[in-house]
């Protein structure tokens, strides 16, 4: 049995972090601010440490830099949960944004745990430059933002992931339904809330790629297998073209482009059921295109379909109008564009447009 530390000053999200830590078979101690969690880590050492960012009396990543600096504390293992992306994140072994799934915040408590023994010492992250204070105070409203809103949405969320699997025990197809319903517009509202943190911070220039080296054919062949999995009503195709270098890609943001157009896709794909994605390679360049025979965009409405809050009439009341917005802009940050071409009542196509070397 493992001593875990968590520290959270969210009552509601304090109970149920615990709780599934004590269900993992772990001895639990609890914080309710950054203060508390290192007089109780220096009385007892943990074995792990779980902790809330936006806390009173020592943030999260305040309390990290203090452990990190006394001796008796220095390798123990730290998991730093948010809503928000602190500067500075990576010193801690592992980082979940909230909200949180169960399955891998258990996994993250596991992974950490058997990592007690080693031994890290991490060079505290080099010094930025400063921002301009409008710039900071956005950024912290930012923050603020996402922590109040992403809290209690994570708190939802993992509490109707555990009745869920309570009910799915009990076998009531009723309440297992319903259960089913919370989860799946808790992560729409989750879906929003990032949308317009991401939206937000493309537009201050704040978003920032984690570019590595990315083999693209073996991602769009998982992409596309994930799809078929989830619409298996739906004939998906893929068209690789061929052989090529690894490109220097965010592959989660590269990811959350190519989500959106499929979405799209899916959502406007009229009675043909049929969505084609391919690779066409250029001398400078890699064009990945998701087409669809659907329903088509009108003239008049497909020079505005990148603009932000813009929408299809059929989907007024649905859709929050970023999701092209922010896909656009993300090609942009990866030195590439998005491009769309349609005709009302015969499909779409969208083209992403990517180079073959940053």
């Amino acid at each position: 049995m493992s001593l875990v530390l968590i520290a959270e000053d969210e009552e509601a999200l304090l109970e149920v972090f615990s709780e599934v830590v004590e269900d993992l078979g772990h001895r639990v101690i609890r914080a309710h601010n950054g203060e508390e969690a290192l007089l109780l880590a220096r009385t007892e050492t943990p074995d792990l440490v779980v902790s809330d960012h936006m806390m009173p009396r020592r943030t999260g990543m305040q309390l990290l830099h203090a452990m990190r600096s006394e001796p008796g504390l220095t390798d123990v293992p730290f998991l730093l949960l948010s809503a928000a992306r602190p500067q500075g994140r990576e010193a801690a072994q592992t980082f979940l944004a909230k909200p949180v799934d169960l399955a891998t915040f258990e996994q993250a408590v596991n992974s950490a745990l058997q990592y007690r023994t080693a031994h890290r010492t991490d060079a505290a992250p080099a010094a930025r430059e400063p921002a301009s204070s409008v710039s900071l105070a956005r950024e912290e409203m930012l923050n603020w933002v996402a922590h109040e809103l992403k809290t209690p949405l994570s708190s939802a969320r993992l509490n109707t992931q555990l009745l869920l699997r309570k009910v799915q025990k009990r076998g009531i197809d009723d309440e297992r339904r319903s259960a089913e319903a919370v989860l799946r517009q808790l992560d729409r509202m989750n879906g929003l809330v990032t949308s317009i943190l991401d939206a937000s911070r493309l537009a201050d220039g704040k978003l920032e790629l984690k570019l590595a080296p990315t083999p693209l054919a073996p991602f769009l062949q998982e992409l596309v297998q994930e799809w078929r999995d989830l619409q298996p009503e739906m004939d998906f195709t893929f068209h690789d073209g061929e052989p090529l270098e690894p490109l220097m890609l965010d592959v989660e943001r590269l990811r959350q482009v190519l989500n959106n157009l499929l979405s799209n896709a899916v959502k406007y794909s009229g009675t043909s059921r049929r969505i084609e994605v391919g690779v066409t390679i250029n001398p400078g360049l890699v064009l990945i295109h998701v087409r669809d025979w659907g329903v088509g965009i009108p003239a008049s409405a497909l020079p505005h379909v990148f603009d932000r809050f813009q929408r299809a009439d059929e989907d007024r009341g649905r859709g929050h109008g970023l999701g092209l917005f922010i896909a656009a802009s993300l090609a942009r940050l990866h030195g590439g564009s998005l491009s769309a071409r349609s005709t009302l009542g015969e499909g779409s196509t969208f083209t992403l447009r990517l180079p073959r070397r940053n």
